[in-house]
This record gives structure tokens, sequence and C-alpha cells, in this order.
């Protein structure tokens, strides 16, 4: 539409806040967002919010927010183009030349992208927004994500991870996700591809074998379990397939395959047992990262209504315990990595100091699992270079350049 991007939203004369309402906490996160940017927009520019906020809270959203221009729905999105031009007096010119040319901002580095390859889910979980925020599953067919995978390798990016809500859900056809990840990693020249959110249900023993056949794809996969309990796993609304099982046997399908996934304490009806079950799979499981939230009884879901509801502080605690139990895990995990030669993805100068440089390796994602700390000699960010692992933390580690 010829407009250009700014890093800058005070020079902006369109801001669009992408937002997030999966929880009541991400949802007020999101309005301290468009607040924050009402304050600091020219007078004339136009704030657009769109995203999971507006899906939640709708009408009762564009009232109370006058500050916003336009909200907009994500089923809505094909309009969006339009909803802007009308915002101002005339259309804005054509781009010269393909959206593929642009220059692309910081977001994510220039070196790693997230291609998403579907939107919405069929899944009905007691516990999940996202059905009602996102709609039913819809699926974006290969040939576009072939080519938006070419362009993206073309731009110079080394990385590309596949996104969905419910990813391994993708089909075109008889083609399931290791088709369309055969075509991608053919598509151009990088480095990885990445898979994350696999449902459990749908990792078969056909799908994954050909999965760990995929030239460039990581070895892996990031599989939100949610609970070990099968009583617990049946009120959410999921199966109640035994996840240990299901881990062994991934681990045997595709070999050196590192485990993310994320588990929930304080389901409604959790007892002291339910919750020594969900212990014993973080022991037993031996996974390489783990995420663990606390239930939060959401307006619009099932088990917001449920009785037994769990106190915060109980909650708490049982959260706390798992992490520290993955803690040393993890920590056991990395010190067996030490003295290993790995590729390592650099992704830039470390929090505390822009003197050390941090990457990562095929068993870390980026922004949610650990780093890799370069000492020594510092490599340059965006390059994909060898080095080997010297030293272990709980979540990171140290490691010199070849």
């Amino acid at each position: 539409m010829g407009f250009l991007p700014t890093l800058d939203p005070s020079s902006a004369d369109l801001i669009i806040v992408n937002t997030c309402a999966f929880i009541g906490a991400a949802a007020r996160e999101a309005v301290a967002a468009v607040l924050e940017a009402a304050e600091v927009k020219k007078p004339e520019a136009h704030l657009v919010v769109v995203g999971c906020l507006a899906s939640r809270y709708g009408r009762e959203l564009a009232t109370n927010l006058p500050e916003a221009s336009l909200v907009m729905v994500p089923a809505d999105y094909h309009g969006f183009t339009r909803a802007v031009a009308d915002l101002f007096d005339q259309f804005p010119p054509p781009p010269k030349g393909p959206f593929e040319t642009w220059e692309r901002q910081p977001g994510t580095p220039p070196w790693r992208a997230w291609l998403k390859v579907a939107e919405g889910c069929n899944h009905r979980c007691a516990y999940c927004l996202i059905p009602s925020l996102r709609g039913p599953l819809v699926t974006r067919n290969m040939d576009s994500l072939v080519k938006e995978a070419a362009s993206l390798a073309e731009s110079g990016v080394l990385e590309i991870t596949l996104v969905a809500q419910d990813l391994t859900a993708w089909r075109e056809g008889d083609k399931n996700l290791a088709d369309l990840a055969q075509a991608i990693a053919q598509c151009g020249d990088f480095s990885w591809l990445r898979l994350m959110y696999s449902y459990p249900e749908r990792l078969t023993s056909p799908l994954v074998k050909a999965l760990a056949q995929v030239p460039k794809l990581v070895p892996y996969l990031d599989v939100p379990l949610q609970h070990a309990s099968p009583e617990i796993l049946r009120r959410m609304g999921r199966s109640g397939s035994d996840p240990l099982a299901l881990i062994g046997r991934l681990r045997s399908w595709w070999p050196n395959l590192a485990l993310r996934t994320t588990l929930m304490v304080g389901f409604p009806g959790e007892t002291e047992e339910d919750y020594d079950q969900v212990v014993r799979l973080v022991e037993e499981g031996a996974f390489d990262h783990v995420g663990v939230f606390k239930f939060s009884p959401e307006d619009g879901t099932e088990a917001a209504t449920f009785t037994g509801q769990v106190p915060q502080a109980i909650k708490e605690r049982r959260r706390r315990g798992l992490l520290a139990r993955q803690r040393r895990i993890s920590l056991a995990l990395n010190r067996a990595r030490v003295g290993t030669e790995r590729d390592i993805l650099v992704e830039g100068p470390s929090d505390d100091s822009e003197l050390v440089m941090t990457g990562r390796a095929e068993f870390q994602a980026p922004e949610v699992d650990g780093l890799i700390y370069f000492d020594g000699q510092q490599p340059q960010s965006g390059q994909m270079v060898k080095a080997r692992l010297t030293k272990a933390g709980h979540y990171d580690l140290a490691a010199t350049l070849i």
C-alpha cells in the first residue's frame, strides 16, 4: 500500500497492535500496550487493534478504547488493507515491487523466521479459548507455504520454524506435515527447519518416522502434554493415553530427539495423587525443556465452571515443585552435552553484556529454551558456526568456537 516501516511509534502514521487474550493476564498486558501506543502516537495518526483481544471482547473493546481507529478480529483480516485505506483520505499508492523485496525489520532477526501453516483449532479442550478466538482449523496450501519459505531463504533466513495452534493437523489431500516439511526443506538454501506445537494424539509412527528422514529438519519436537493423570486429561477434554509411553515411542522413532513439553497444574479437581503423576512424568520423561503453567479459569471456558477449583497457593507450590525437578534434569542433560561439537546459530549479544555473544543449538528453540554463551573468541550475529560445548548451567551452556 506504499507504507514504509518505522521502529518509532511517535513518527508513525499507522500503528498496529497485534494482541493476545488467551488468559486474563495476557489481555491486561495487551490493553496496556494499546494505551501505551495511544500515548505516544501523533494526533493525526491511526491506531489499529487486531488479534485475540478483539475476538474476545469485540464491541466492548471498541467502545472502551476510543483511542483505536479500528478494531479487527482475525476472521476479517482479508479486508484489512481496505479497512486501513478507509482511515485515510485517499488510498495509498501501490508499492514499488513485490513485498518480498522489502527490508525485513527487527521483530524476528533476519536470520530466522516463523512460518504459520494453519490458523484455528478443532479441539475443544475445557480450559482453552483458542477455538472461540481464532475459529476452526483452516490450513494454508502447500504451494503458498513453499513459495514463502523459498522467499525467506532467498532473503538470508537460516532457520524457518513452522507454527500453528495445531501443527500436526496440517493436511492437503493425502499430504501431511512430513510431506510439507520435505517440500520446504528442498525449496532453498537455509540450514534449519523446526516444528513447534505438535499435538500428541497425531504423532503416529508413520508421521514421526517420516519427519525423522526430512533433511534440515532438526530433531526437536514441542509436544504439549498438559498433564499425566488420565482422570485430569479426561476432564480437560484431551486424550487419556499414557504420555510416558508416547515419549518412549517418539524417542525410538526419531533418534537423538530433543523434547519440549508444557504442563498445567491446578486444574479443577487435581488432587495430590494427580499431581504426583505429573511429577513422575517429569522425572521419568527427562524432557530437554519444560514449561509449567497454573490453570487460569477464563470466562467462556467449560473448566471455569467446574467444581473443585484449586487455591492459588497450591497451584504455585505445585508449579515451583515441577520446575525445581526439571532444573536438576536439565542440568544433567546439559552436563552430558559438554565436550560435544555443535552447529550453533549465533543470535547476538547477551542481555548482560554487549561483549558476550549468544546462540542456539538444534535442541534449543528460539525465545523459549536456553542459550549458548560464547567463551573467548566472539562470532558475529546471524552466522552458523561450529563450537565445542564447555560448561553447563541449568538451562544455558558455554561454548568455544572451533
